[in-house]
């Protein structure tokens, strides 16, 4: 067997591991047409090419997963959910930005924050409308940022300020 052949199923099955946190629900994508809002708006995406405004039917066309993880320490201390969404990941990439250099979250009740992508991406967060088979509660929802928290170690704490409840806008900075 020569090296290359070799190379590449160690890069896909080590691919295969590294969202092995999730269950895929289903796959899916817009291919190339962000779709228009046909209910409510739960998240508008800011990026170089205009706006984005999304709905619950637009993001569901995306493929969703389910990440059972600890809950923010917050919010429900020691406590186990499970999720349900998007990965952040895919959505921009579905607009044209998989890497961005950074991106601003900015939630309903006037938080903001910016972060470089490169040091949120390897941990795939994903958007989340769903807790335990149920939209997210008012006070966390219509959208939040979700981590899988084993994976933050050594140091959760760094990552605590970007879990980002009553998500409504994300921009695709330079």
């Amino acid at each position: 067997m020569r090296i290359g052949p070799l190379l590449l199923l160690l890069t896909v099955l080590l691919g295969a591991c590294s969202r092995s946190d999730y269950r895929v629900i289903h796959r899916g994508s817009w291919n190339g047409r962000v779709p228009a809002p046909q209910g409510p708006v739960l998240l508008v995406v800011e990026t170089p090419r205009g706006l984005f405004s999304l709905d619950e039917s637009a993001l569901r066309k995306l493929t969703w997963v389910e990440l059972k993880t600890v809950f923010h320490p917050e919010e429900k201390k020691g406590t186990v959910g499970v999720f349900r969404g998007v990965w952040l990941s895919q959505l921009l990439a579905e607009l044209g930005y998989p890497g961005p250099s950074k991106v601003r979250f900015a939630a309903l009740d006037g938080y903001q924050i910016a972060v470089e992508w490169r040091r949120i991406a390897s941990y795939e967060p994903m958007l989340a409308l769903y807790r335990d088979g149920r939209p997210l509660p008012e006070r966390y929802g219509p959208v939040r940022i979700v981590f899988p928290y084993r994976r933050l170690k050594p140091d959760p704490v760094a990552y605590n300020a970007y879990w980002v409840w009553k998500l409504h806008r994300i921009a695709v900075l330079p």
